[in-house]
């Protein structure tokens, strides 16, 4: 596939566009104010767009085949740059991909906007987000899968809304007694898996975490429609 990673400065960023490089030919995007900022592990370069309802935009996804958006600590700053990028930036990108006719698009979110219920209850696509408007990257999480939500059920585009868990750690070992920690192998199997499933709906949110002791979120919708990842999520 033709894939396009926004954020392409960030962490997450470069995680997944390591995963990817191998299999998909990538084109990486950022927003003009981060264009001085390295790729890092992402490598190639990166096409500048504010994602604003102009040719540029349209021109960024045209040949795309699918998009990997970062909508979770993709972009720093201010409160009113976070809201926006996640609102108005994220309804330009999506129109600019349903009309050009990219097939899927993977929102990568964050099982955070779950952190405040107790850990012992069992969280799974089902329960809502609610996040408190006093952390302005959860909001903005929380409001990128509003916006996705609402082009999904318009059947304008088909949206995998990965929400991963936290902390990012090197690797899958367990050993650091985070009940929702994620590996950065784990990271980029399940968007490299959400790219070619055949079994998500037009709107599908997906739990990933590592198997650890004390598992904090419920991972069968991953394991069902993921299948690759299905040996990798059983305790």
């Amino acid at each position: 596939m033709n894939v396009l990673i926004t954020s392409a400065t960030s962490a997450t960023a470069q995680i997944v566009a390591g995963a990817l490089a191998g299999t998909h030919t990538l084109r990486l995007t950022d927003l003009s104010r981060n264009s001085g900022a390295s790729a890092g592990g992402a490598g190639g370069e990166i096409v500048a767009c504010d994602l604003n309802h102009e040719k540029p935009t349209d021109e960024l996804v045209a040949g795309i085949d699918a998009i990997v958006n970062i909508g979770y600590q993709g972009q720093a700053g201010e409160a009113t740059h976070l809201v926006d990028y996640h609102t108005r930036c994220m309804y330009n990108l999506l129109q600019a991909a349903s009309d050009a006719g990219v097939a899927r698009y993977v929102n990568i979110s964050t099982l955070r906007l779950f952190e405040d219920h107790e850990e012992n209850l069992a969280v799974t696509e089902r329960w809502r987000t609610d996040p408190s408007a006093e952390d302005v990257e959860l909001l903005g999480a929380h409001m990128a899968e509003a916006v996705c939500r609402e082009f999904a059920r318009d059947r304008l585009i088909q949206v995998a809304n990965l929400r991963l868990g936290w902390p990012f750690v090197a690797d899958s070992s367990g050993e650091s007694g985070d009940t929702a920690a994620i590996s950065h192998d784990l990271i980029g199997a399940a968007v490299a898996e959400a790219l070619e499933s055949k079994q998500l709906e037009l709107w599908q949110d997906i739990h990933i975490q590592l198997p650890v002791p004390r598992q904090r979120f419920i991972t069968g919708t991953a394991a069902r429609l993921l299948p690759g990842l299905a040996g990798r999520l059983a305790q």
